[in-house]
């Protein structure tokens, strides 16, 4: 039988909910009792007191009967009618404690009915008779009255007595069944506990077992322990998680297999995966796939590295052979070179010169006409200035003009005063006359000014232009210097560069005879993995291409380089001797090849 945790949690759970169910019953009909029994008791109480009100009428009418004796005819028929109101009012309370009694307190009742009709009676018999004689009726009512009415009470209080005894034994009653509940809801409350703390602790133990091992199991996977396994499993939900874990750990167990024997290459191997959901498995699945894939195609690199180093080889020989022709015709190129670089170099000297004695000319012409310019200023300037002082001179005259009227209109005391005006005036036309001479000699001297100014501006553009001319052809003279030492610059970097060629031919062969020796160890490597195509029958073509570019590279490596020829002499040397050279046409300006020389 499946007995679960659920099972044993309702089951520990439901025995103490029952236990509690069967205390609460108890409680409730134990409450029940003492609710009736406190019912019962309030209706004994209830008949107590009405049996107390039957007396207090009773003593009531013994009351209106003794007034109606004393009291006048009159007062008599008032206090019969009270008594007889009286006595209806006790037989009604009777009467409602008669139907709450039990039979005992019926029969008690009966009597006390019996005697109370005794008495009623009586007393209205000693009512009447105290109308016509008081003396017989108060006698009577002092004599067999008093027994009668002893009869009526004696019966109500033999009721209430018995009354009272019931009351207390039921509260005896009462009380012991109180007792009872107690000690029934102590034991069933105390047995609860103890069954609810039986359950809670054997759940919890056989939990906790449980669950220690499936913790126990999951933390040895969680480091990577496989080698654990729980047996003994319980039956129950805890039991399905500790099986769970053992199918993990034997799948992880499966899993690391495979991965096993990948790491020792074999992937021929097959990853199964154990559901859509595996997401290791289709990993793992995905992984030897992949490095099928990658170890063939390594396979057929390594095929092609061998091809490829073959020809590498091939080009190498070639390359070498090229690279010393090459650098023996850069060398006889670079020997001419030199001689019409100096040649060109020497008449850019000379145009450099010719450009700065131009340059020098034309500014010296500038200078020229600046000074011939500032001249006519002058001139002008001066030819204001003298018109100002023929101004002076004529004002100075008017003055002297009026000085003499004034002394001619004094007479006697004006003559010195005349004298000296006449000598004024006298001054004031010769500073005129002088003043009209140099004005006509700066008129002309400014026209002689301005026609050598306007000669000079000619002549400096002139100048200008013949320096311009002479700038370009020391340009020029200067791109033919920078164009020829740019030749052979380049000239020598062919000469370098051919000798690196040489020098690379040898190392690329060398690198093919090395990149052959990497694809053999590069097979061997691959060799280690086993896949279903087998690949020991392809390393004899690998075999074959290095011991073919072992011998290629020992043939280039005997090939000696060709020696360098010796400097070339001076460029004027050369022209002395008449010597040859290289005849370079350079009138058809730059082309595409000229960016990759350095200016």
């Amino acid at each position: 039988m499946r007995f679960t945790v659920k099972a044993k949690l309702a089951s520990a759970f439901g025995a103490v909910i029952l236990l509690f169910m069967v205390a609460g019953a108890v409680s409730y009909m134990k409450l029940s009792d003492m609710a009736s029994t406190a019912e019962s008791m309030v209706l004994r109480a209830k008949r107590m007191e009405k049996a107390a009100e039957v007396e207090k009428i009773i003593w009531q009418q013994v009351r209106a009967e003794k007034n109606g004796i004393l009291g006048t005819e009159h007062q008599a028929e008032e206090f019969a009618a009270n008594a007889a109101k009286l006595r209806d009012d006790a037989t009604k309370i009777k009467d409602e404690v008669y139907t709450l009694a039990s039979e005992g307190g019926k029969k008690l009742l009966d009597n006390f009915a019996s005697a109370y009709a005794r008495m009623n009676a009586y007393q209205e018999e000693t009512i009447r008779l105290a109308k016509t004689d008081k003396a017989k009726a108060t006698e009577r009512s002092m004599g067999d009255g008093r027994k009668v009415v002893a009869d009526a009470t004696e019966a109500m209080g033999a009721y209430v007595a018995n009354t009272k005894r019931q009351m207390a034994e039921q509260a005896v009653q009462s009380q012991e069944d109180s007792h009872r509940a107690q000690l029934v809801l102590i034991v069933l409350v105390v047995v609860s506990l103890i069954v609810a703390a039986i359950g809670a602790v054997w759940i919890s133990i056989n939990i906790s077992r449980s669950l220690a091992k499936a913790v126990g199991l999951a933390d040895a996977v969680a480091i990577g322990d496989l080698s654990h396994k729980i047996d003994n499993v319980a039956n129950d939900e805890i039991g399905d998680l500790v099986k769970s874990l053992n199918a993990m750990t034997a799948n992880l167990n499966a899993t690391a297999a495979v991965a096993n024997e990948i790491a020792h290459g074999n992937l021929t191997v097959e990853a199964k995966p154990l559901s859509d959901k595996d997401t290791l498995g289709l990993a793992l699945e995905r992984m030897v796939e992949k490095l099928r894939q990658i170890v063939s195609e390594a396979l057929t690199a390594a095929q092609n590295v061998s091809a490829g180093s073959q020809e590498l080889s091939a080009s190498a020989e070639q390359l070498s052979q090229g690279a010393t022709e090459q650098a023996s015709s850069a060398e006889e190129a670079s020997s001419s070179m030199e001689e019409m670089a100096s040649n060109v170099k020497q008449n850019a000297d000379n145009a450099s010169q010719t450009e700065k004695i131009s340059a020098q000319s034309a500014k010296d012409a500038e200078a020229s006409g600046a000074a011939v310019g500032r001249a006519v200023n002058a001139m002008q300037t001066i030819a204001e200035k003298i018109t100002i002082v023929q101004e002076i001179a004529r004002q100075t005259d008017l003055l002297a003009l009026n000085a003499a009227v004034e002394a001619a209109r004094a007479g006697e005391h004006g003559k010195g005063f005349a004298v000296v005006a006449s000598e004024v005036r006298k001054l004031a036309e010769r500073s005129q006359a002088a003043a009209a001479e140099i004005g006509t000699l700066s008129t002309e001297t400014v026209k002689v000014a301005q026609e050598a100014g306007n000669m000079l501006s000619k002549l400096v553009p002139d100048i200008k232009r013949t320096a311009e001319l002479v700038e370009e052809i020391t340009a020029a003279c200067r791109e033919q210097d920078v164009g020829s030492a740019q030749i052979n610059q380049a000239i020598q970097q062919l000469d370098k560069v051919g000798q690196q060629n040489a020098s690379a031919s040898e190392q690329v062969s060398s690198t093919s005879e090395e990149l052959a020796s990497q694809a053999e160890q590069l097979q061997s490597t691959i060799a280690y993995f086993r896949i279903e195509q087998g690949g020991k029958g392809q390393s004899a073509p690998i075999d074959r291409a290095v011991n073919q570019l072992r011998a290629k590279a020992a043939t280039m490596a005997a090939v000696e380089r060709p020696a360098k020829k010796p400097a070339a002499k001076p460029a004027r040397a050369l022209k002395a001797a008449g010597g040859g050279g290289f005849a370079f046409d350079m009138n058809d300006g730059e082309d595409d090849r000229d960016a990759d020389f350095q200016r």
